[in-house]
């Protein structure tokens, strides 16, 4: 029996020579491979534009357990892209996001509320206007803070109210451990942690959304500082995290 599948291509591997495996998050299956014929004739590069990373199509297909790779058919686009895929900023955070999800999302299974989360997110970030393109430069840290949420990891924050009021009695450094995900008295014996003063940013970090983004204005070392500390956190909070290939190419485009 065919179903109605709606979801967001991470990437495509080549199968054989006119086939494709195609990665995807399904709103309703979570992540999930199809097996797609493809074309050489003069058309061909309307059916291959549908596979693009971060492509978010709805289309049919057949899902058993023994069909371990179903074929889609009727494919089409849910959201077309206006800008993302062509203005050079957007589209060099679009390969990072899809790099990012790819080694986030691996065996995630149905997470309605995340895959709704990155519609909204690649919509938003397609329809951002032009004038306002520096406003974008922090959506990849806004992008990967909010996606702890959904993936159940996001850091305890919940403690800088009490240590607030203790160091307004007696001052005193705090630090944050990222392997327990929260404020401690004292410094960590690992080195996964984050010293006083980075520490203290973040309960004003996590309060950024795609809105306001655009009003934190970090430099080059501020903003490369803040992606590694959130790969480290990813890195140990998401079993087998990868290095991620596009954070020297996202690097250079804000410098």
């Amino acid at each position: 029996m065919l179903e109605h599948i709606q979801c967001i291509v991470l990437r495509t591997v080549k199968y054989g020579d006119n086939a494709l495996i195609v990665d995807t998050f399904t709103e309703s299956h979570g992540r999930m491979s199809f097996v797609t014929k493809i074309s050489h004739t003069r058309r061909s590069h309307t059916a291959s534009a549908f596979w693009q990373p971060l492509s978010i199509l709805e289309f049919n297909a057949d899902i058993r357990p023994t069909i371990k790779l179903p074929t889609p058919t009727g494919v089409r686009f849910l959201y077309s892209y206006q800008s993302l895929p062509y203005n050079p900023s957007k589209a060099c955070i679009a390969m990072f996001i899809a790099e990012f999800l790819c080694a986030a999302l691996r065996g995630e299974g149905v997470n309605k509320p995340l895959f709704q989360y990155i519609e909204i997110s690649l919509r938003w970030l397609d329809m951002a206007e032009e004038s306002r393109s520096h406003g974008i430069a922090n959506f990849h840290l806004v992008f990967l803070m909010r996606t702890t949420r959904f993936l159940g990891i996001y850091p305890n924050l919940e403690k800088m109210e009490s240590f607030e009021q203790k160091i307004s009695q007696q001052p005193k450094p705090y630090w944050f451990d990222l392997i327990a995900g929260e404020y401690s008295e004292h410094q960590p014996v690992h080195s996964s942690c984050l010293r006083p003063d980075e520490a203290a940013l973040m309960p004003l970090l996590f309060r950024m959304d795609y809105s306001t983004m655009h009003v934190f204005r970090f430099n080059r070392q501020q903003r490369q500082r803040c992606l590694e500390v959130l790969i480290e956190y990813y890195r140990i909070h998401v079993p087998q995290f990868p290095e991620l290939k596009s954070l020297d190419v996202l690097a250079e485009i804000f410098n």
